[in-house]
């Protein structure tokens, strides 16, 4: 990438300024029944430059290389909103950081032979065919992705990571009964993650099977056990949104129930966003600002202490910026985003959660739902009856519904198992979809949980 210079002199009148380049390098492939349904090799590059004067905010992206006339474009544009403010603002200012960074990969997915790849894929989609499967379909995706970010207080970040994932999923019938199956893996690293996936795939392939023979649940409360995955998703999706301080800003009642310092859970629940843990699908050793990213207690031991901010709702709310300022490339302006969000482990084994369970759910994965403000909606993927301690039937069409601040509060027991889940998904906010992030969690134990059913 070429290096930029004379912004000083072009942008001295500003308050700040940051700027972005980046290049992707990109192999994505989709096999479905049988059939190549998309193969593309792509190079992009492109970049932003964001402008803050007098509390207004200027940004403008390009795919090209007039960069004298965008840092104009963005101050002009700066000088224009800061017309329109009803009150400025200023952003947390920070030390400079000069950095190269490098993510870690054991097989380079760029010296991988694409006809490797295409093999690879359709092993797996082999795997998953079945006459009784109506659809089956593999995806795969690695992306090479080199950044520069330069800032005003005299930032230097260098950062090349790769991403690779590869989904599965299939889509059983019997009639017009149909019940789906799918796994995705995706972090940064390289072909490692996605080769050795057989079992996976024979594992899915018989779960949707076993799910046209599986009985739906019955409505009704029960005591539930959340696995890992379903246990970090309702992490993210319930209590992590409501933990952004974009949001929070804007909705001063949520601000005023998600005061730090409330209690929201027992003292066994902890809840974390963490953008650096290497590896993980969302990984961000500096955000979008130029912040570290770090360890952010959400929850500790039940109370609130902590939310996710960019450095502009950190000088807002008075408070230090977290690294949680991300956008899904430099064509997006930066929001509050979370990173790696997950529930810390306790002390609780699996199956002394279940042992003393006469009648639960075990619910499994995630399969879709929604969330509006507090209140909740989930389907577990797939799911199990527990009798009299055991794990016993198999169970279709679970959907757990409820307030967050309640599930919160009848959580009984937390597992001493954690796991992380990223995948070749992503968190969507603001128009930005696809982001990377992970979620994560051990098992949960949760009493009065409403299940939907028959």
């Amino acid at each position: 990438m070429r290096e930029i210079s004379a912004f000083s002199s072009l942008l001295e009148s500003a308050d700040y300024y940051e700027v972005h380049l980046q290049k992707n390098h990109t192999t994505s492939l989709l096999y479905a029944n049988g059939v190549i349904e998309h193969l593309q090799r792509s190079t992009t590059q492109s970049g932003n430059i964001r402008v803050l004067y007098k509390g207004g905010w200027g940004f403008v992206s390009f795919n090209g290389d007039d960069y004298p006339r965008y840092a104009r474009e963005a101050l002009a544009s700066a000088r224009l909103a800061a017309q329109f403010q009803k009150e400025s603002f200023k952003i947390v200012s920070l030390p400079p950081t000069v950095q190269a960074l490098v993510t870690e990969k054991q097989v380079d997915p760029n010296a991988y032979p694409l006809e490797q790849k295409i093999a690879l894929v359709q092993s797996y989609h082999d795997i998953l065919t079945h006459p009784s499967i109506s659809r089956q379909a593999v995806t795969y995706r690695d992306t090479t992705t080199e950044s520069l970010f330069l800032n005003s207080e005299g930032s230097r970040i260098q950062i090349q990571k790769t991403f690779t994932g590869l989904s599965m999923s299939v889509t059983a019938r019997d009639g017009t009964l149909l019940q789906k199956a799918s796994e995705s893996v995706g972090q940064y690293g390289g072909m490692e993650l996605v080769l050795g996936l057989e079992t996976k795939a024979e594992t899915i392939k018989k779960r949707a099977l076993d799910l046209l023979k599986a009985p739906p649940v019955e409505a009704g409360i029960y005591t539930v056990v959340l696995d890992p995955r379903l246990a970090g998703v309702f992490a993210h999706e319930a209590f992590g949104h409501l933990s952004e301080a974009d949001f929070l800003a804007e909705n001063p009642d949520m601000l005023e129930v998600m005061r730090e310092g409330r209690r929201f859970g027992p003292e066994i629940l902890s809840i974390v966003d963490d953008g650096s843990i290497p590896g993980l699908a969302g990984y961000a050793p500096y955000d979008d600002e130029g912040v570290p990213g770090q360890k952010t207690y959400l929850l500790k031991q039940g109370v609130l202490t902590g939310r996710l901010h960019s450095r502009e709702t950190a000088w807002k709310m008075k408070q230090a910026p977290t690294g949680n300022a991300r956008a899904i490339s430099p064509r997006y302006q930066p929001i509050v985003r979370m990173t790696n969000t997950y529930i810390e482990p306790h002390d609780t084994p699996f199956e002394a959660m279940i042992e003393g369970i006469q009648d639960g759910i075990y619910a499994c994965d995630y399969l879709g739902g929604m969330t509006n403000l507090e209140m909740f909606t989930f389907s577990a993927a797939h799911a199990y009856r527990i009798r009299n301690g055991r794990i016993a039937e198999l169970l279709r069409d679970v959907v757990l519904t409820g307030n967050v601040f309640h599930t919160l509060e009848n959580i009984r027991a937390v597992g001493n198992d954690l796991e992380h889940h990223g995948g070749l998904g992503g968190c969507g906010k603001g128009g930005q979809s696809g982001l990377p992030v992970s979620t994560g969690g051990p098992h949960l134990l949760v009493t009065n949980v409403k299940v939907g059913g028959v």
